[in-house]
């Protein structure tokens, strides 16, 4: 027989449980359906009642059984006793189901006419006892006892029950009963009818936008379980963080800039790029307004340095070939030197301002987040001078990835920063994976070339949802397949910003780029134009955003697209890093373009 469910749980009684093994293992009637435990939302004497066993029997007819499992009873005044438990109390089983029958009819015939022409009865089953009482309130035929089951299979035993209540039937003048109790009912069809009415099956998948937000707090409240390694760190005053993609290295250094204001500190906090800085700003507004308090700003360090030279100075030197990684640095460095001076002349004065200092570019506290991006020589001047004491002395803490996520080819080392420059620093290793689900970082960190024991666990649960790969042959087939998965990504519930599409060439010659289709070029946005200091990144557009896979450390999204990768480097050699880099961007959904003669490494 086909039970539903095909198991019972662990609150079913001793004799439901004898009951079921007997039903489940009579595999001489495989068209048999019977359904356990059913509830009766709308029971004929009492506000909800529950069927033990509900069988469907093709060609027979419907058969309620209640089961007690007692191995001995007493009736007085109406009222049955089970000796083992004399405080429960009930009514006649027989009545139980009945009732429960004629309940479950009533709601059958009125939903559906048609299913309901089969022949119901009822019947009372006591597998650990020999039932031998006769009734006028019920026939002897429907009652299956421990003797009985012991003689014959239990198939055969309600089989006999359906045989004699169409016997009896017959034996009477009914015709308005058999007016509407065809021969042969329920059909097969039927059947499956009665199935789905009585215990439908129901798929409610968890809307998209359920599911980011679950998804968002789980990552939230994992992250800032991570705070421990602050606390652990708090009586130093300098420290190294170093962490993989998705150990909160950002949420961590957004929570170190609110505890060190918090304490009366002015607080620097750094990055590299402009999206991410924008995210910054967006996430400490919100404590950095505060009156009364010392300021939080939050920079990337060209914008920290053109701040400090001025717009004048700016376009003197920005066109020269080394602006970026030279001449602003060294003009930077310059006129820090210059305000060093002119903030100890006031202080000397006896005035202490916070304020001041901060408009003269030097803090009390520096935090940096994705520190390998700015621990290069051009820069270390300007962090040097921005804080109280330097980084030998000062006050500051850095967060960052300096093993591998070092796309810039800044070659990073933190042993040799906290030796030279560092001033003995603390390094603290960061390991437990906050942001994805292990398939994602295990597909990640072999394609990407990064060791997978660089996580010391992964604290999201894994959904079953692989990396989706898929291969293109041309540019052309390419786009189609980008467009092809912005549709379902959108048909999923992935809408605008809520995608990231990530390319492993520049922002100017990547496939989302060069799309020609109507329907996504005018819903996708450059995430980054360059790597200038001009204005905050939008990240409020309700559009998808793209962007290279170097402009996207720091960033992460509900979905991303992993674009052009094409090149062998990209999965073999000195560029393998981008590839994890780009993949562990993802809460939640990774889907990889990839050119089909790189199939062999990406499998």
């Amino acid at each position: 027989m086909y039970m539903i469910p095909p198991n019972y749980d662990e609150t079913t009684s001793d004799g439901e449980k004898q009951v079921f093994r007997l039903l489940k293992e009579d595999n001489t009637r495989p068209e048999w359906r019977v359904l356990h435990a059913q509830d009766v939302a709308r029971h004929r004497s009492q506000m909800k009642g529950e069927i033990d066993f509900l069988i469907i029997a093709p060609g027979l007819g419907v058969l309620v059984l209640e089961v007690k499992g007692w191995i001995g009873f007493s009736r007085r005044d109406g009222v049955w006793i089970d000796p083992n438990a004399p405080q429960r109390r009930s009514k006649s089983p027989f009545k139980q189901a009945s009732e429960a029958m004629h309940s479950v009819l009533e709601r059958v015939q009125k939903r559906d006419r048609s299913l309901g022409n089969s022949l119901f009865i009822s019947a009372a089953c006591f597998p650990n006892m020999d039932f031998r009482d006769q009734s006028e309130e019920w026939e002897s035929w429907q009652v299956l006892d421990r003797a009985l089951l012991q003689q014959r299979p239990i198939g055969d035993c309600i089989e006999s029950v359906l045989r004699q209540a169409r016997k009896r039937a017959d034996g009477l003048d009914l015709d308005w009963f058999w007016r509407c109790k065809k021969a042969g009912a329920p059909t097969e069809r039927q059947r499956d009818g009665l199935v789905t009415m009585l215990r439908p099956d129901y798929e409610y998948p968890e809307q998209p936008r359920d599911r980011q937000k679950r998804i968002g707090e789980k990552l939230r409240q994992f992250t800032e379980e991570q705070f421990y390694a602050l606390d652990m760190a708090r009586w130093d005053d300098r420290v190294i963080f170093d962490g993989p993609a998705g150990t909160g290295k950002t949420v961590l250094a957004v929570e170190e800039a609110r505890r060190a204001q918090a304490v009366g500190k002015a607080v620097l906090l750094l990055c590299f790029n402009r999206a991410l800085c924008t995210s910054l700003q967006r996430q400490t507004i919100g404590f950095a307004t505060v009156a009364g308090r010392p300021v939080v700003t939050v920079k990337t360090i060209h914008q920290f340095m053109e701040g400090l030279i001025g717009p004048a100075e700016v376009k003197k030197i920005q066109g020269a070939k080394e602006y970026w990684t030279k001449d602003l640095p060294d003009a930077a460095e310059t006129q820090l030197i210059k305000n060093t001076f002119d903030l100890e002349r006031i202080e000397a004065s006896g005035v202490v301002n916070q304020a001041a200092a901060a408009r003269l570019g030097i803090y009390d506290h520096l935090v940096v987040d994705e520190a390998q991006d700015l621990l290069r020589d051009c820069f270390i001047e300007t962090l040097d001078s921005c804080i109280r004491g330097g980084l030998k002395e000062g006050s500051w803490q850095m967060f960052g990835d300096f093993e591998w996520q070092t796309v810039f080819n800044t070659q990073a080392s933190v042993e040799k920063f906290r030796k030279t420059r560092g001033g003995g620093a603390r390094h603290v290793p960061l390991t437990k994976n906050c942001r994805n689900t292990q398939a994602v970082s295990d597909w990640a960190c072999r394609v990407g070339g990064v060791q997978a024991d660089c996580y010391s666990e992964h604290l999201r649960a894994d959904d079953g949802a692989q990396p989706d790969v898929r291969y293109y042959v041309d540019a052309q087939a390419q786009q189609q397949e980008l467009v092809r998965v912005l549709d379902e990504l959108k048909e999923a519930g992935f809408t605008g910003p809520q995608v990231l599409v990530l390319s492993t060439h520049s922002d100017n010659n990547c496939c989302a780029g060069a799309l020609t289709e109507q329907r996504w070029r005018d819903k996708l946005e450059l995430l980054v134009e360059g790597a200038g200091a001009d204005g905050p990144v939008n990240l409020h557009t309700n559009k998808t955003h793209y962007c290279s896979m170097r402009r996207a450390k720091g960033l992460e999204a509900s979905a991303v697209v992993l674009t052009d990768v094409d090149d062998p480097n990209v999965v073999r050699d000195q560029d393998q890093h981008m590839i994890y880099v780009g993949a562990s961007r993802t809460l939640d959904r990774l889907v990889v373009l990839a050119h089909k003669s790189l199939k062999p490494y990406l499998q």
